[in-house]
């Protein structure tokens, strides 16, 4: 896994199986889909990477001049990107390690927004027996966490069928990449606006 553009460009991501434990990775593809999206240039944008298992989602972001925020649940991947915080100088990043559903009111209890949320829970994940990512993304819907300009990215199995709407969030957009789809969406407008 390595850093494609920016100030972090072609480093490498120190992760493996036996150090991180298992994972799913996002594929080379969809996260070059998602950054030809948002452009090179993220400067003065602020993004979260809500399940950032391997971090190379939101250290993509950062390399590309994003205040990121990068939030792990599993003690082993968050002590590795701590490391990599260290070892790679990078300051003004953020590290959380909190399940990404108490993470999303915890931040909103503090006035945090963010212009970019990106959601890949793992797929087999259940919060009150249903998806991890439908309950989170019911969660960033809910509250005011994304901007009101902002978007919110979710990774998901092709399979799993996600809502038009989400609270005040609105899909935009799903495309698949192999058996992996990635559903975009966008705050309404508020009313009145």
């Amino acid at each position: 896994m390595r850093i494609i553009t920016g100030a972090l460009k072609g480093r490498i991501l120190p992760f493996n199986a036996r150090r991180a434990g298992q994972l799913r990775l996002t594929s080379s593809l969809l996260k070059e889909a998602v950054f030809s999206m948002l452009g090179p240039d993220l400067e003065g944008l602020s993004f979260l990477d809500l399940c950032a298992g391997t971090g190379q989602m939101g250290l993509e972001a950062h390399s590309r001049g994003a205040r990121s925020a990068l939030n792990e649940p599993d003690k082993r991947r968050y002590t590795l990107l701590q490391g990599v915080q260290r070892e790679w100088g990078l300051e003004g990043l953020e590290l959380y390690h909190m399940k990404g559903q108490v993470l999303i009111p915890w931040l909103e209890e503090r006035g945090r927004r963010f212009d970019l949320v990106y959601a890949d829970p793992p797929y087999e994940a259940l919060l009150s027996d249903r998806p991890l990512c439908l309950g989170l993304l019911e969660g960033l819907g809910a509250g005011g966490l994304l901007s009101e300009r902002g978007w919110c990215f979710v990774q998901h199995q092709r399979k799993l069928e996600l809502p038009a709407e989400a609270g005040r969030l609105r899909r935009h957009r799903s495309r698949d990449y192999g058996q992996t789809t990635l559903s975009l969406y966008s705050p309404l407008p508020l009313p009145g606006a």
